[in-house]
């Protein structure tokens, strides 16, 4: 069992909830890892494209009207092309472009849909140069408080529903806040007010005559609850707009204990007709909170919001949240305890610099850890080849590695990094501050790495966009580019960041894919086509298997495969589709890493899939017409292959 607590004083709520107050979801029982804590069905769902399909994703990545901002020359897209006839319906005719682009400079398109210069201007007066990432969240948010607007006036909710919705956590319009901490909170609850408001007004300037949504907003008195509702649906909402009562209420850490597992469909409402003794069976859309670790009695239960990016380095965690759901983490693993001592340092100060590791606990970035710029300086911004390549280095020959982890921050100024084998303190030193050539140049690869964890995190969200809205990412080009910035974050930030896992997982996808269709289209596989087969997974398996040692080094409650196992499992899929037993073995190898997660968290028809790959190997061999005796060993191709394929 599990209770929802207040978390000023520790009291536990019944059925009435304070909007502004926090709350958090509590253990009352010992869970093991897999033990379902919460089932729960939605309290409303807030997108058109939900509300039509069991499957659809995150209203405000995924809204059925797209965005495209002339200005920056980028288009975001959405995974329906076709919006939702209901909620298109709601918009004006005058407000139809001709065209679904414009080449005005300044111009803002939804699909067909042209924001009015008041509200562009608006926009555009709030963005930030200097955080495009932010800048792009603030317009898909803009996009998904429209779309529900739309939804909410077509499917409105009933009384009950609406009373319960209300009680929900939303920034409120008038309080103010004190700390430092809160004040920075309090921004970004700001902007999400901002924007609930400029939506309603789009609404208001674009709804059809005699429509739902103008019908709605006909009612002045309604206009506060039409924002509180915006708010809510930004910071409660989950996958396809779902909104829950109790689940809704489960706090955010960068460490969680529990994972949810959506969509999940179940069968209720069984009733038996009159006439016959056929019996009807409705499919209930529900979701369920599940334990990824042992939990205690009494320990606060917690899930990511962040997706693929919980692997990700503090910095673009914080930014994360922050543009998405309006707060500054401070959980464990985000928390800063300014030391002094440390932040005072100067470069090349091996003692006074020293961090304890008492004194560390709770402000190492570890998934930011980059060669020391200490012990190994560059030749400019990048790595000598050896140390980008190599995690640990040839200790028998008497090298090594040395990693500088960076302490949490923001900006490059706020991320000072100590070497764990020099105990030196290495910062970025401002200009004007003085300072040795050396010691400037080692703060240089703070900036360095600054820069490469911003230009990789535009670059995963603008192929997640490709794909979403339908793109080919497929292109030789756009897999060239891929190599690119692969070769930018190891070179840069070396082989233990989590930029370079990121963009090796990405490049190994493709790289999989590519294998697949390869493999489909020639009937004929000649031994020099095999050969580049075996060196792609060889380098597969090793990326997937550094990406392994990477999560496990987080120190993180979940299991590493809630990451990764999508990359595992095409993985043994190719291994097995060579069709030699050795080959299977070594898929089944793979398959193990991720057994017992799949029976905890997945679907019984993937558990079938890895259950199918797991044993492939004892079917014997049905080969593709390949000599076994000429396979090349995949976990024997050289390291100079790897490099040359990387570089």
């Amino acid at each position: 069992m599990a209770e929802v607590r207040s978390l000023s004083n520790s009291i536990v709520a019944s059925d009435s909830f304070q909007p502004h107050d926090q709350y958090g979801l509590f253990a009352t029982t010992a869970y093991r890892e897999g033990d379902v804590i919460l089932v729960e069905s939605p309290l409303l769902v807030l997108s058109a494209s939900a509300s039509t399909s069991a499957s659809a994703t995150h209203a405000d990545n995924n809204a059925s009207i797209m965005i495209a901002v002339t200005a920056t020359s980028d288009t975001l897209s959405s995974s329906e092309s076709v919006p939702v006839p209901s909620c298109r319906s709601q918009f004006a005719s005058t407000s139809l472009s001709s065209t679904t682009t414009t080449k005005a400079k300044d111009s803002l398109t939804l699909k067909d849909l042209v924001l009015p210069p008041s509200v562009q201007n608006q926009l555009h007066s709030k963005s930030n140069s200097k955080d495009a990432i932010i800048d792009e969240s603030r317009i898909n948010k803009l996009r998904g408080m429209i779309l529900v607007l739309a939804t909410y006036a077509v499917h409105p909710p009933s009384e009950e529903t609406l009373s319960n919705l209300m009680q929900l956590y939303h920034p409120s319009m008038s309080c103010t806040n004190t700390t430092n901490e809160k004040q920075h909170d309090r921004a970004d609850e700001e902007d999400a007010i901002e924007l609930a408001k400029l939506a309603l007004k789009c609404c208001e300037l674009m709804s059809a005559p005699k429509s739902a949504l103008s019908n709605l907003l006909q009612n002045d008195t309604t206009k506060d609850q039409l924002i509180k509702v915006l708010l809510i649906y930004s910071c409660n909402a989950f996958e396809g707009g779902r909104i829950y009562h109790r689940l809704s209420r489960v706090n955010h850490s960068c460490n969680p204990n529990a994972v949810v597992l959506e969509g999940c469909n179940s069968v209720s409402n069984t009733t038996s007709s009159s006439s016959n003794n056929d019996t009807e069976t409705k499919q209930q859309d529900v979701s369920i909170l599940k334990a990824a670790c042992d939990i205690a009695p009494g320990e606060e239960i917690t899930i990511s919001y962040l997706g693929k990016y919980l692997f990700a380095g503090y910095s673009t965690r914080q930014r994360i949240l922050r543009a998405n759901k309006h707060f500054v983490c401070g959980c464990s693993r985000c928390s800063i305890a300014v030391d002094d001592n440390v932040m005072n340092g100067i470069n090349g100060d091996r003692s006074d610099g020293q961090i304890s590791a008492a004194n560390n606990s709770s402000v190492d970035d570890v998934a930011s850890s980059i060669p020391c710029p200490a012990c190994h300086p560059r030749s400019g911004r990048y790595l000598d080849e050896d140390i980008m390549l190599d995690e640990d280095g040839d200790e028998d020959n008497g090298f090594k590695v040395c990693y500088a982890i960076p302490r949490n921050g923001l900006m490059p100024t706020e991320r000072s990094m100590h070497c764990t084998s020099c105990k030196g303190t290495i910062r970025v030193i401002p200009d004007g501050d003085g300072g040795s050539m050396r010691n400037k140049k080692e703060g240089n690869a703070i900036k360095y790495m600054c820069m490469a964890e911003e230009k990789v995190h535009e670059r995963l969200e603008s192929i997640g966009k490709m794909n979403g809205g339908g793109g080919d990412n497929d292109t030789e080009s756009e897999q060239d580019m891929d190599r690119q910035f692969l070769q930018m974050a190891t070179s840069i930030c070396g082989s233990r960041h989590w930029t370079t896992h990121f963009m090796n997982l990405h490049v190994m996808e493709e790289s999989l894919a590519t294998i697949h269709t390869t493999m489909m289209s020639n009937a004929k596989k000649d031994a020099e086509m095999m050969e580049d087969i075996y060196v792609e997974i060889a380098e597969a398996a090793d990326g997937l298997d550094k990406a392994y040692k990477f999560a496990s080094s987080l120190g993180l409650k979940l299991h590493p495969a809630h990451w990764l196992f999508d990359y595992t499992i095409a993985l043994a899929q190719t291994l097995v589709g060579l069709g030699d037993e050795k080959s299977q073995k070594y898929g089944s190898t793979w398959i193990e890493k991720v057994e017992t997660y799949a029976e905890r968290f997945e679907n019984e028809r993937m558990q079938e899939v890895v259950i199918a790959l797991r044993d492939a190997w004892k079917k014997g061999d049905e080969g593709d017409g390949t000599e076994k005796g000429g396979k090349r060993e995949i976990e024997d191709v050289n390291d100079d292959t790897k490099r040359r394929k990387l570089g």
